[in-house]
């Protein structure tokens, strides 16, 4: 007989009412009415300065509801893991999810069949565009350039469709990928204690991959249940100047950390060669520089021991196109997958 797992949902809170207005509200109501029976909801505020607290103390009363103050904005990676200390201790799955989404309400229910698999150590509900309904994010692989291959249709009825041609070959059934998407992220709780949670290293992108790439080191499934539905829509804005800077560092991170060493340098060059073709040689240099100097200050067990497996890069041309993405993407999903029966 199956163990009836216990869900932990950490909902992570900025300014949530002033950006997001009866979305907050939506969101909330529909995690606690959620068709599962074992399961609890953190609302965690990072440091909002609206009325998102007290708005959601008048307004919800539901015991499985829990309000955390963490007093400032932590950012995504190490708000999430702050979040952790007030999480049940008895939890099995820890779910993070993003404020602009609206779950279904059985998709606690599908996630929990996915986990009865013992060795699915990761887990993604099907995240729909909530305007238009097409799939927004499936997860997604990486290619030797350090490039994060996106699954998605990225609002083409035509790739949606191919897309879902190919869930439905699969009979809906949990579909392998690298790395499941940060907007609904579920994860065994005592693999999130041994990965040690997010990467702190990483601010505003690729926090997703460095909670995903050490779990499929670790011999674990990162998988995406197509039966679990929840909707999505995009959320705050940040200073444009400030973001393009961190992801120009988080893009050389990302492969200094992660990528076999045998396609180091190789895989560097190419990434330098993308980044000069769009942003100043001056940005380009300085966030190589950076990346260079955290990794060598910060290099941990993370860097040192968890690497992406070959089995889940794309090897595409540098020079790489939006149809060619699609296609690259999906041809790798069929390929990891190819087992399933």
């Amino acid at each position: 007989m199956m163990k009836r797992l216990r869900f932990s949902i950490v909902s992570l809170n900025y300014n949530g009412r002033k950006i997001l207005g009866p979305l907050l509200e939506a969101h909330l109501s529909s995690l606690l009415n959620s068709v599962y029976d074992d399961f609890e909801v953190l609302f965690v505020d990072n440091g909002s300065t609206d009325d998102s607290v007290d708005y959601v103390r008048m307004n919800f009363s539901d015991e499985k509801l829990k309000i955390v103050l963490l007093g400032k904005n932590y950012g995504y990676a190490k708000g999430n893991n702050l979040a952790l200390k007030f999480v049940d201790p008895n939890a099995d799955i820890v779910v993070f999810i993003n404020n602009d989404t609206i779950v279904a309400k059985d998709w606690l229910t599908y996630l929990a069949d996915a986990f009865n698999d013992p060795e699915v150590g990761v887990a993604q509900p099907l995240i729909l565009d909530m305007n238009t309904t097409l799939i927004q994010f499936f997860g997604g692989f990486t290619d030797q350039w350090g490039r994060t291959m996106t699954i998605g249709s990225g609002n083409d009825y035509r790739v949606d469709k191919l897309l879902r041609k190919i869930i439905g070959h699969f009979q809906y059934k949990p579909l392998r990928v690298l790395w499941a998407y940060g907007a609904c992220i579920a994860i065994r709780k005592r693999l999130l204690d041994r990965i040690g949670g997010f990467n702190e290293l990483f601010r505003f992108s690729h926090e997703e991959q460095s909670l995903c790439i050490p779990a499929n080191a670790l011999g674990y499934k990162v998988v995406v249940v197509p039966e679990a539905v929840i909707y999505h829509r995009s959320g705050a804005t940040i200073s444009k100047v400030k973001l393009d800077y961190e992801l120009l560092v988080n893009r050389f991170l990302y492969i200094l950390l992660y990528y076999p060493s045998l396609m180091l340098v190789k895989s560097l060059l190419g990434r330098l060669i993308l980044e000069l073709h769009s942003s100043s040689p001056h940005n380009v240099l300085k966030a190589l520089l950076e990346a260079l100097k955290i990794s060598r200050s910060s290099l941990s067990k993370i860097g040192a021991i968890y690497k992406i497996s070959y089995d889940f890069l794309i090897l595409s041309p540098i020079n790489l196109t939006s149809d060619k993405h699609i296609e690259l993407t999906l041809k790798k999903l069929i390929e990891v997958n190819k087992d399933i029966t």
